[in-house]
């Protein structure tokens, strides 16, 4: 080892990260890197690829102090455990690195993974795939309040972190996603999910009332997905056509109007009630 170099500068051959290590390998963090050009440049400072390693740890164990963290990827390593880098070597390392790779990590993996067969996978052939939204705390900076703002009072002051909104599709029978898009607090949920649709081809694909909108339903339909969405009855509430097994045809306005649109999709429409209250699918 270098003189002045940390012990940790050489150990990232030897971490691990449980069972992500299954799917997150050495060889594919070093492409991952490669294609991103990210070089370990700087003798003696934390390596990129212990980095990116070290960022989904972070991710596993949000509760945890970044020490905390470290110790758990190199506890096991006789020691590494007493050598762990002050936090200011892991905010330079973590700067260095980028967001563009951790990204481009998530791309390569994020697709679906259930065996043909699984309990609660697949749905008459289909694989059935869950879009569903939910906003993240991210540190309080003035460039991250800029990018991302957050929630505030009734005078218009900030209230809490900037937060990041974001939509995922998510395979049901295993939880992995498939696809993801990160916006702003006041980003709407429908548009992030509309860029996801390419990743939804040929799945049945659930979505919640606040989702319903011609346009997500042409890009998810088009993409050769099939939609089950709940909604509001307001969404498609005047029957075309009435099927024998009491489900109607009924068409989808633009944005949730009361009234049909000409410029709207015909739908099937499930009634049912939840609570005592009337809702509807689509």
């Amino acid at each position: 080892m270098m003189l002045g170099m940390h012990p940790w500068a050489g150990l990232s051959d030897d971490v691990r990260l449980g069972v992500l290590t299954e799917w997150v390998t050495a060889d594919l963090v070093d492409e991952v890197l490669a294609e991103c050009g990210k070089r370990d440049k700087k003798p003696g400072a934390l390596p990129a690829r212990f980095m990116v390693c070290y960022v989904l740890a972070l991710a596993l164990f949000q509760q945890d102090s970044y020490d905390d963290v470290a110790e758990n990827l190199v506890g096991a390593l006789e020691g590494m455990d007493e050598a762990i880098p002050d936090k200011s070597s892991f905010t330079r390392a973590r700067q260095r690195l980028g967001a563009g790779v951790i990204e481009a990590v998530f791309r390569r993996l994020a697709r679906p993974v259930a065996p043909a067969g699984l309990d609660g996978a697949f749905y008459r052939g289909m694989r059935v795939a869950a879009v569903d939204g939910f906003v993240l705390d991210v540190a309080d900076t003035p460039v991250n309040r800029a990018a991302f703002g957050g929630p505030a009072d009734a005078k218009g002051q900030p209230a809490g972190f900037p937060q990041a909104r974001v939509v995922t599709v998510t395979e049901t029978g295993t939880h992995s996603s498939t696809g993801a898009r990160v916006g702003g607090f006041r980003a709407e949920e429908p548009e992030l999910a509309i860029a996801m649709a390419g990743s939804a081809a040929g799945m049945l694909v659930i979505m919640d009332r606040g989702f319903p909108g011609v346009a997500l339903w042409k890009a998810y339909t088009q993409a050769r997905a099939h939609l089950l969405i709940r909604a509001r009855s307001s969404v498609a509430r005047r029957p075309v056509k009435v099927l024998d097994d009491g489900t109607y045809l009924a068409r989808m306005n633009l944005a949730g109007q009361k009234g049909a649109h000409p410029g709207g999709v015909l739908v099937r429409v499930i009634e049912y009630r939840a609570g005592g209250a009337r809702s509807s699918g689509c």
